[in-house]
């Protein structure tokens, strides 16, 4: 590994080369750290989820039939677990950078019925015809915002006849947490705004616009903002910039719901999650959804090592070009 540290990436590729005329692949025996965060570039064309499958020792040893000391392993498939809502046990290892797993099932059940349910529950919604009609109203635009750029125009579903409401619907029933206990939508202007009103006034909840510095009335908290990927595109762009938001909006240990609509290199994201630390929201209380995630520019790997790794972010859209 030392001597070929690329060696993974190019064992996942083969794989999934291999398989390319299948609609589904599923890679079992995985041991990387962070492969939806790592992996998911390799493969933009497709949606890659990363499920932990968890079981206790004892069931682990009695399906084997044996009886072997299964703690080294049991340690090894803990290390950056998070502890999800089926109760898993795993604890993170503090010396390696947070992760979220996609999806976590529960293992301890015997029998097909619990894998339907799982299925049923997270993986069909992801297949569903209207993710697919969502899709079609993303229309591609060549050489925007300059030569050689095929545009893929996410804000135009809001400008379809009942794409918005197709997509407030999606954002809402995918979401794997619970709206209950939603304290505030937050959104970065300019996409986010559109499917985050939206979405706010469905589940009735907080919305929290973050603006450029100096559009909003004090008292505000603000941080720095880099260039966003079309950004960096335009002759004309500064650079650096300061977005904000209205200072105790939202209360501290709220859980918030970040909504944009692209997820590209990362940059707007990361700002935003720095203005919400800012604001004194934790990350285990944030969670992101975003329309469109366009894998190709490695956003969640860029997350993942400016220590987000461990806030859930799900994307209804996964697009191969900008």
């Amino acid at each position: 590994m030392r001597q070929q540290p690329r060696l993974p990436e190019k064992h996942f590729l083969n794989v999934a080369s291999d398989a390319a005329d299948m609609d589904v692949l599923v890679i079992t025996g995985m041991r990387d750290e962070a492969p939806t965060a790592t992996l998911s570039h390799l493969v933009s064309n497709s949606r890659l989820l990363d499920i932990r499958v968890t079981a206790s020792g004892k069931t682990r040893q009695a399906r084997r039939k044996c009886q072997v000391n299964d703690n080294d392993r049991h340690n090894h498939d803990c290390k950056n677990d998070n502890r999800g809502s089926n109760g898993s046990n795993c604890k993170p290892n503090s010396s390696t950078l947070d992760y979220r797993h996609s999806l976590i099932f529960d293992n301890e059940a015997t029998g097909d019925e619990v894998i339907r349910r799982f299925a049923d529950q997270h993986l069909l919604p992801l297949l569903h015809k209207d993710v697919e009609r969502l899709a079609s109203m993303v229309v591609p635009v060549p050489d925007f915002p300059r030569p050689g750029i095929e545009f893929r125009h996410v804000l135009n579903i809001a400008q379809r006849q009942g794409g918005l409401a197709l997509c407030t619907s999606q954002l809402r029933t995918q979401f794997k947490g619970d709206w209950g206990k939603v304290g505030a939508v937050a959104c970065c202007e300019a996409g986010g705004f559109v499917y985050a009103s939206a979405l706010a006034q469905q589940v009735d909840v907080t919305l929290a616009l973050i603006r450029e510095a100096g559009k909003l009335p004090p008292p505000t908290v603000s941080v720095k903002k880099p260039s966003s990927h079309i950004s960096c595109s335009e002759p004309n762009d500064l650079g650096v910039k300061r977005i904000e938001m209205s200072q105790d909006l939202i209360p501290r240990g709220a859980s918030v719901v970040v909504i944009d609509d692209v997820l590209t290199i990362g940059k707007t994201l990361c700002t935003v999650l720095q203005l919400l630390a800012e604001a004194g929201i934790s990350n285990e209380n944030i969670s992101i959804m975003v329309v469109a995630e366009f894998p190709i520019h490695c956003g969640r790997e860029l997350l993942y090592h400016r220590g987000f790794g461990g806030i859930s972010i799900q994307g209804l859209l996964v697009l191969d070009v900008v």
